[in-house]
């Protein structure tokens, strides 16, 4: 079962997929959300060409657990995908990603796909225990 990881950004998003078990979680691009009105059908296309069965969507959260007004625009665009795609969208804390990914000395151009992996990580690591 492969599995596609999000972190949603205003700017860019990256994005990470799961090995075809579903065990681990890889780094694959990122996408430029500004201005760009093709980014569901973008993410469309990659979610078939990768046979994916399920999308995971870091949720922002403040460091006490609160939802954030970050948190609403996310749920916004996960809903806005899983009306386009016939396959289950979940949630994961995103919290710290980024910036564990800067701290992992990850380039900049290269952070917020790695950020989708330590989301879409963290999710496998969750279910397959």
């Amino acid at each position: 079962m492969r599995h596609l990881g999000i972190d949603y950004g205003e700017k860019r998003i990256g994005i990470a997929v799961s090995d075809p078990n579903g065990q681990i979680a890889f780094p694959r691009k990122v996408f430029f959300n500004r201005g760009n009105p093709r980014l569901l059908s973008e993410l469309v296309t990659l979610i078939e060409e990768e046979k994916v069965s399920k999308v995971i969507v870091g949720l922002p959260v403040s460091l006490d657990g609160r939802e954030t007004g970050q948190t609403k625009v996310v749920r916004e665009f996960a809903e806005s995908l899983e009306k386009e795609v016939a396959i289950p969208v979940e949630f994961e804390n995103e919290m710290l990603t980024t910036r564990m990914a800067e701290q992992a000395g990850i380039k900049k151009e290269h952070t917020d796909e790695a950020a989708a992996a330590l989301i879409l990580q963290a999710y496998l690591d969750r279910i397959n225990k």
